[in-house]
């Protein structure tokens, strides 16, 4: 029994250690990423992403999603509530011409992997008071999506919205083709996360949780991602560090994810 440990325990630090990723990620849909303009208004419709699998996997609950904003092109400041359950899908009715900002943040929390009776177990809280544990983290997770409505020239996306770990985009994608690269910034507690992970992806690359680039920020917290190919494009930016004193007994690790949502045409 104790060998059988031993080897499940193996197993679960091999499987984590090979793949760059956090059990579940979080990200923002757009039905159009640059709808019309017609009389007056463009209408898009958003929609959660959670899971593994970009541009569609699980189903968020409700009970998880923390703020949701929409950010108009004069920088108006907007709360959003998800009008249906499943996607948690939103319309929206866009009433200027530019570009909006999307922002979401999802609840943070635990989760822990140990093992009990010669299983691997999954808990979605602290390690406190369990035994055998292969890891336990306490995650935050942040989503922008970028939408243009009419016209996307001259429009800027580089305002922060005031995430603890947020990805900007230092030029308009929307402007970009295929060959070009994205320069983005990230920005973690206010200041520049050096040296941070970034992995992007666009959809139809892959029906896995596989990444089309990856890189890392530098010594002033930006990163450039080249622009594979023309579809719809999710950037993913990680940072991990230590628990405080006061969280030690709860979990081994702090890991915050953001995501940024846009549409290379």
């Amino acid at each position: 029994m104790k060998k059988l440990i031993v080897f499940l325990v193996f197993l679960g630090e091999l499987f984590l250690l090979s793949k760059p990723v956090f059990p579940h990620l979080f990200w923002i849909n757009a039905s159009e990423y640059s709808p019309t303009f017609c009389e007056g208004s463009a209408e898009t419709k958003i929609y959660f992403g959670w899971g593994h699998h970009y541009p569609i996997d699980d189903f968020l609950d409700m009970s998880d999603l923390d703020e949701f904003f929409l950010i108009s092109p004069r920088w108006r400041k907007q709360k959003l509530k998800p009008q249906f359950k499943g996607f948690l899908m939103t319309v929206l009715d866009l009433k200027e011409k530019g570009g909006y900002i999307i922002s979401a943040t999802r609840k943070p929390g635990f989760y822990t992997m140990y093992v009990k009776n010669g299983k691997i177990h999954h808990k979605f809280g602290p390690k406190t008071g369990l035994k055998k544990v292969i890891l336990s983290s306490y995650s935050a997770q942040y989503a922008k999506a970028l939408i243009v409505a009419g016209n996307w020239e001259n429009q800027s996306f580089s305002n922060p919205v005031g995430h603890k770990l947020e990805l900007i985009p230092l030029e308009n994608p929307y402007e970009l083709k295929v060959g070009d690269f994205l320069p983005v910034k990230v920005l973690f507690k206010g200041r520049p996360a050096r040296f941070a992970r970034i992995y992007a992806v666009y959809s139809g690359f892959s029906s896995g949780d596989d990444f089309a680039y990856a890189t890392s920020t530098n010594s002033e917290g930006v990163a450039e991602i080249r622009i594979l190919h023309w579809s719809q494009w999710l950037i993913k930016a990680v940072v991990k560090e230590a628990p405080p004193e006061s969280m030690k007994n709860k979990c081994d690790s702090l890991n915050y994810t953001a995501t940024l949502t846009f549409e290379i045409h």
